[in-house]
């Protein structure tokens, strides 16, 4: 009788303590994920009608346009030019109206704005929760260019980096961010920017006709119209340079992934390793394209895969393609109009 107290005992202190145990354990909940959680948006400039986001799946199934007007109820502003992303925020820098738009990356809901001391806003890079975003300010000299420091937390800018040089892309790497120091193809230096005291550094020089810049494993890799080069972050000197033969000049896009260098030219990509000592001579992808002045407007290289914009007549829709590194065409999609840049959403 005893022993069978006993048990009864030993199974119904059993079942309080696994209740107690199912108690204290909190109920985690899945994290919430949006329309738009898992892929690509492809940022479409526009012209004199406001600009659109584009979002393809990364399976390349799904396809929503003018996803922002779809879900707010204004508009981007005029020339979209480049997004960044910072936590759960997507931020939108339209140059054509001054304006950043920062969105939720996952629903797209506007969540804020930066509306003031912004001058033709065009890229921007992200670090310590801020973002250094280059302006042109005035069109009429690069003298003037600046860069605003702006706070992602208060949406503010808080300071204001004069550079007496022109300003165009920019990117950032271990506290510094590098800026491009070029208009459409002219010029030749890279300002360096101390994130920490947001003073100006060092000034790199490269080559004549700098049209593009990546980094990758802190080593900063500088495209000229008619060269490619090495820079060492560690210590800021250019430690190797290719000159590119005269029958292949007029490069202009850059992506550097895995130690691979792609690069466009007209309506071609071509690719080589970073170390090679000569330049490509054929191209790994050729497209047909009826615009003068927007082949090849849109480039990126993204896990295994290469995209390409075709901004037309800049007046109505473009379209994008999707190949692999080999050169192999996957997908041929219908965009909004001028299609410039491509952001992953991961």
């Amino acid at each position: 009788m005893k022993l069978r107290r006993f048990i009864l005992l030993l199974m119904f202190g059993s079942f309080l303590l696994n209740s107690c145990s199912e108690e204290d354990d909190p109920i985690i909940p899945e994290p919430e994920t949006g329309a738009y959680s898992e892929g690509l948006f492809v940022l479409n400039e526009g012209a004199q009608a406001a600009g659109t986001v584009t979002y393809i799946s990364n399976d390349l199934e799904v396809v929503e346009n003018e996803i922002y007007q779809a879900t707010n109820d204004d508009d981007l502003g005029t020339f979209l030019q480049s997004m960044f992303f910072n936590d759960d925020n997507a931020y939108i820098i339209s140059n054509g109206s001054n304006l950043i738009t920062v969105v939720d990356r996952n629903t797209f809901e506007v969540v804020g704005k930066v509306d003031s001391d912004l001058v033709v806003p065009y890229y921007a890079a992200v670090t310590g929760g801020k973002a250094y975003v280059t302006n042109i300010n005035s069109f009429d000299t690069s003298a003037d260019d600046f860069v605003a420091v702006v706070d992602l937390e208060t949406l503010e800018v808080t300071h204001t980096i004069n550079l007496n040089t022109a300003a165009s892309n920019i990117l950032e790497d271990d506290g510094f961010v590098y800026v491009q120091n070029s208009s459409f193809g002219t010029g030749n230096t890279i300002t360096v920017i101390n994130t920490a005291t947001n003073a100006i550094v060092e000034t790199i020089e490269v080559n004549d006709g700098l049209t593009d810049m990546d980094i990758e494993n802190a080593y900063l890799y500088v495209l000229s119209s008619g060269s490619f080069e090495t820079v060492d972050l560690t210590t800021g000197e250019v430690v190797s340079e290719l000159i590119f033969s005269d029958e292949i000049q007029g490069f202009s896009k850059l992506d550097v992934e895995e130690g691979t260098a792609y690069l466009t030219l007209d309506n071609a990509v071509y690719s080589m390793q970073v170390g090679a000592t000569e330049g490509p001579v054929e191209p790994i992808i050729e497209y047909s394209s009826n615009s003068q002045w927007g082949k090849m407007y849109g480039f990126e290289v993204e896990n295994d895969r290469i995209y390409i914009g075709d901004a037309g007549d800049f007046s109505s829709n473009g379209f994008i393609q999707v190949y692999n590194v080999s050169g192999d065409l996957l997908e041929q999609i219908a965009v909004g109009v001028a299609p410039n840049g491509f952001y992953f959403n991961k």
